[in-house]
């Protein structure tokens, strides 16, 4: 197997070159997938303790303490959209840990109309992900290697399409520094089939982060860097344009500190080793481009808790968009080797 993961990660690098920006379809598989992850600003890919979901997002994160681990995710998402994630890892005799997980969005029920406005019923709209991942750790050293392959249906009213993707991931954690990074290349690969006989690009991202926790204080920090393979990530939010006194419209100005912040995401987690955890974390990006113009209403801002019990963990969060909506997460991760 660990001959089989380094063949896919030099065959993939070369993949991850040929990726373009621009739109993309299936990007649900990029949405955050746990309340932890959520509550830290929605992307992660390092640092969190006996999280089960993080190897769908890293899959060198994989390790002996997610064995026989269940995880569930419900996502109350914007409007009547919500999705759901299932999580699980077992390790095998022969082959060692593997991991396996589910994502799904159901983005509601939509009406039929025709040119004249009447409603003839009406229609749904549903994607969907089965995730495999394996990990390997070099002998005598802190780096991991991972990688996850992930099958894709779409189904969109009478049109479909299914798609293969592919994650690697890399960790390096040093647990008597208690300093942890993740490096992350996600969702490079192609469409099997398409909606119309158009091929579509994935939603390929790098992603990176820090984590440190600190050994004599009671909090860990967490940065990430995202979308690391588009430096140039802002865009004009028309939101912000202003008018001079003739009434012409003047766009916002992008400069080098905008591209620069939108890449990053802060977080915080309270209390790390204790049963109770307190998390917050501010996204640069979805701040800047969701807000209004001299009025915030919190956007970015994330925040969120966690109760370890015996057998059970639950964690919460709740991720603000605008003054208009925001997002909540429940996570459950059960233990089943305790039963």
């Amino acid at each position: 197997m660990r001959y089989f993961l380094f063949t896919v990660l030099l065959f993939s690098f070369r993949l991850t070159l040929a990726q373009t920006g621009g739109d993309a379809t299936f990007k649900f598989l990029n949405l955050s997938i746990s309340a932890k992850q959520a509550a830290l600003g929605g992307k992660v890919y390092t640092g969190l303790k006996n999280d089960i979901f993080q190897p769908a997002f890293n899959p060198a994160t994989l390790d002996s303490t997610l064995n026989n681990q269940l995880g569930i995710n419900y996502t109350d998402y914007l409007s009547d959209i919500n999705y759901g994630n299932f999580a699980y890892a077992h390790r095998f005799k022969k082959i060692g840990l593997l991991y396996a997980a589910v994502s799904y969005i159901n983005y509601g029920r939509f009406d039929y109309a025709d040119v004249n406005g009447e409603r003839h019923g009406t229609f749904g709209a549903s994607e969907g992900a089965l995730i495999l991942g394996y990990a390997y750790r070099i002998p005598h050293s802190n780096w991991h290697v991972g990688a996850n392959t992930k099958f894709i249906l779409s189904a969109l009213e009478n049109y479909s399409a299914t798609g293969i993707a592919f994650d690697l991931g890399l960790l390096y954690n040093n647990k008597e520094k208690g300093f942890a990074t993740g490096l992350t290349a996600r969702n490079f690969g192609f469409q099997l089939t398409t909606y119309q006989g158009t091929k579509e690009t994935l939603p390929f991202e790098m992603d990176l982060t820090f984590a440190k926790t600190f050994l004599h204080a009671p909090f860990k920090w967490f940065v990430t860097v995202e979308n690391i393979q588009k430096p140039k990530i802002a865009f004009v939010n028309t939101a912000h344009n202003t008018q001079d006194p003739n009434g012409n419209i003047i766009e916002e100005d992008i400069t080098f500190t905008d591209h620069f912040f939108r890449h990053l995401i802060l977080g915080v987690e309270l209390f790390p080793r204790k049963r109770f955890n307190l998390r917050a974390g501010y996204n640069f990006r979805r701040g800047a481009e969701l807000s209004q113009k001299d009025e915030r209403f919190g956007s970015g801002f994330n925040f969120g808790f966690g109760l370890h019990l015996n057998k059970f963990e639950v964690n919460y969060a709740y991720s603000n968009y605008n003054y208009a909506s925001g997002t909540n997460f429940i996570s459950i991760t059960i233990n089943l080797n305790k039963f």
